[in-house]
């Protein structure tokens, strides 16, 4: 046999071994790291929900406009549910509008959903102005505990007729270490 196709074999057969090697033992790198003692380490079900009994999808019922005016407002209600087992942190990430009307929102924490009355500026207000890009703050609630907002939408001034608007409003959630 020829010295350049025993080189060529043997190049061959060490590349085969270390392909075979590498993919045999690629599954059992392990990372560890030790702690001095001075972390706590807590898990935990974080769940977040919204609207009566915890549940995932959520229809905001009746907060519409038919046959409006300029001015005119709807004011509801949206329980913010913590079902899980540690505090969580949740916020209005965003609120986008699809339509052609122009809306002021409001966004205040009530009691309850029995102090989100039909009108009138109730609780402490989180946000106030245009929905489009709306956010708020950080909010914690405790593990098996409910925040209620309450949601105004008011027909801006200068909404002309016939025009027509929806919203969709985004939460997030996070669970608080330590809280």
């Amino acid at each position: 046999m020829k010295p350049q196709i025993k080189w060529a074999l043997a190049a061959a057969a060490v590349l085969l071994v270390g392909f075979i090697s590498l993919q045999q033992t690629g599954a059992l790198w392990r990372s560890e790291a030790s702690s001095d003692g001075g972390g706590t380490l807590t898990a935990g079900k974080l769940d977040i929900s919204a609207g009566q009994g915890g549940v995932k999808s959520f229809t905001l019922d009746g907060l519409k406009l038919s046959d409006a005016a300029p001015g005119d407002s709807v004011q509801k209600p949206l329980p913010v549910i913590n079902s899980g087992n540690v505090t969580m942190q949740y916020k209005l990430n965003s609120v986008a509008v699809n339509g052609t009307t122009p809306l002021m929102l409001r966004v205040a924490k009530v009691a309850d959903q029995a102090a989100c009355t039909p009108t009138g500026d109730v609780g402490t207000e989180l946000y106030n102005g245009a929905p489009n890009g709306a956010a708020t703050s950080p909010r914690n609630v405790a593990a098996g505990s409910t925040e209620v907002l309450c949601l105004r939408v008011t027909i801006a001034t200068n909404a002309g007729t016939s025009q027509s608007s929806n919203a969709t409003f985004t939460f997030g959630a996070n669970s608080v270490a330590g809280a």
